[in-house]
């Protein structure tokens, strides 16, 4: 990397010499005379200065501590005539990294220069090390935290270590209340924290987290401060209010106090502030992140009970709060019931009608994925699928239907190989009812157990069609089959008094025989 070295030389003796010995190997040098060094160093940024005197070594110091004012990294080298142990000390307490006594060869500057920037590169890296290190240590124990009261904590704790200060406390603004309260204090007493309530622009803290601006107080200079009322406390000589902020958003306030007669902040606290925030912003993200994460499995795997993985995954990422939804809309819903089923209890081991009824539900619960329907609940031997929530399809009776026709068809190949193995399957079939109409799709149940459903009296009459089946036969209401348009073999089966229901209802019938012709 380019080195920018400043020669401060009156004789130019010096100025040649570097450039003869150092420019080949890379440096970049400017020489200019004493009265011109400041203003040189104000211009540019330098890695080294050499600085030649020639009556007196002060005017030297003089020099490089002005340039040092300007650039506050750079080195030095004195180049002088006198190289007494008295002056040798000078040197080094006026800032200057090395002495060359003259008459100044090319390989004795060539060696001082390279050794004093191979020193001022180790001073480097112990200052970096000296700052990095207890960050570094402060992020793990952020990391660390299991929760984002536990990241509190640690932020109180943080801050205190390294401000110093007598008091911290963190305000979190709790949504609930649209205010901000203290979740972490450290010197302060729990009575006058604990019931503590700001809203956003009252007082310090409710003004720095509405404008996301830190504030500095200091008593002794704070007298043309619009905050000075606030600085009345006997015991407060100075104090700090800083934004607690995440990808933009204000999340809280952190507020320090001090009461040492006569100290005051610096903006270097609010820099340090910064960093310690950052900190315990990232953890804090991380254990959201990490909590949305186990929440969206969660949910991801109650969906995956309902809807197919491809379904699941677009309400999840559709930001939908399925766990609070309920509303009335427009639906259509299929009863599927195995008729006949008692006889399946009384001739089979239930070991055997375990593994009949899983295939069942597993071939079934295939099918109605497939056709994007979502699959409500089994019971026992039967099945409601919800067609048109949660998520929106274009023909949810076609869709019905479609499922019902597929289902019906795989199951009399399911019921037909079974039957070779036990002869009470031909006495069973199956039985689906569709219909459609407004009714309440969300969670309903206790605050212990709630169960994503559908309620109303189409899911009724959908369950009592299913019970008029005969077997193999899909029974539909008008509603369902006005929108087929010949898509599939229907009959008009007439108009039925169904159980609980107070008027009678239009009902269109398919059989099993007419599915198996169309296969």
């Amino acid at each position: 990397m380019l080195q920018k070295i400043l020669v401060v030389d009156n004789e130019k003796a010096v100025c040649d010499a570097c450039r003869i010995a150092l420019g080949p190997l890379g440096y970049e040098i400017v020489c200019v005379k004493e009265n011109e060094a400041v203003a040189r160093a104000q211009q540019d940024s330098f890695d080294l200065a050499v600085i030649n005197t020639i009556r007196f070594e002060m005017t030297g110091f003089v020099i490089f501590k002005t340039v040092r004012q300007t650039t506050p990294g750079i080195i030095g080298i004195l180049i002088t005539d006198n190289t007494s142990l008295d002056l040798v000390t000078d040197v080094l307490h006026n800032g200057f990294s090395r002495v060359c006594r003259k008459p100044l060869d090319g390989r004795q500057l060539v060696e001082a220069v390279r050794e004093t920037m191979n020193i001022a590169e180790l001073q480097e890296d112990a200052t970096r090390r000296k700052i990095l290190l207890p960050l570094y240590n402060l992020g793990q124990r952020f990391i660390a935290a299991e929760s984002e009261q536990a990241v509190f904590e640690e932020l109180a704790d943080a801050v205190l270590q390294e401000v110093k200060a007598p008091a911290v406390s963190v305000m979190m603004f709790d949504e609930n209340t649209h205010s901000l309260k203290v979740v972490a204090y450290r010197g302060l007493a729990s009575r006058y924290v604990e019931n503590l309530r700001i809203k956003a622009g009252e007082q310090i803290a409710g003004r720095v987290f509405q404008s996301q601006q830190s504030i500095i107080l200091n008593k002794m200079n704070q007298q043309l401060s619009p905050y000075l009322d606030f600085m009345n406390r006997r015991e407060l000589s100075a104090a700090m209010s800083f934004p607690i902020v995440s990808k933009g958003r204000a999340l809280g306030v952190l507020n320090v106090s001090e009461t040492k007669e006569g100290m005051c902040f610096r903006e270097a606290d609010i820099e340090m502030l910064s960093i310690i925030v950052d900190q315990a912003m990232m953890a804090l993200e991380n254990i959201r992140t990490s909590r949305e994460r186990e929440e969206n499995s969660r949910i991801r795997a109650m969906l995956e009970q309902y809807v197919s993985r491809e379904v699941s995954n677009m309400l999840i990422e559709s930001k939908q709060d399925l766990l609070d939804i309920g509303r009335v809309e427009p639906l259509t819903v299929l009863f599927a019931d195995i008729r006949n089923s008692t006889l399946l209890v009384q001739h089979l081991e239930p070991a055997q009608l375990r593994v009949f009824l899983n295939s069942f539900f597993d071939m079934f619960g295939n099918i109605v994925f497939s056709h994007q329907g979502m699959l409500d609940k089994f019971m026992g031997d039967a099945a409601l699928v919800i067609f048109g929530a949660p998520v929106k399809i274009e023909s949810p009776n076609v869709a019905a239907v479609s499922a019902a026709h597929t289902i019906m068809v795989e199951f009399e190949k399911l019921r037909i190989s079974w039957q070779k193995k036990n002869t009470v399957f031909a006495k069973v079939g199956l039985g689906i009812g569709i219909s459609r109409g407004p009714m309440f799709l969300g969670n309903v149940g206790s605050s212990q157990r709630l169960d994503y459903t559908v309620i109303g009296p189409d899911v009724n009459i959908a369950q009592r069609l299913a019970s008029k089946t005969g077997y193999g036969q899909i029974l539909i209401t008008d509603r369902v089959q006005a929108t087929l348009t010949g898509t599939f073999p229907v009959r008009m089966q007439g108009s039925m008094l169904l159980r609980g229901m107070e008027s009678e209802v239009i009902v269109y019938s398919l059989s099993v025989a007419d599915l198996w012709q169309g296969q």
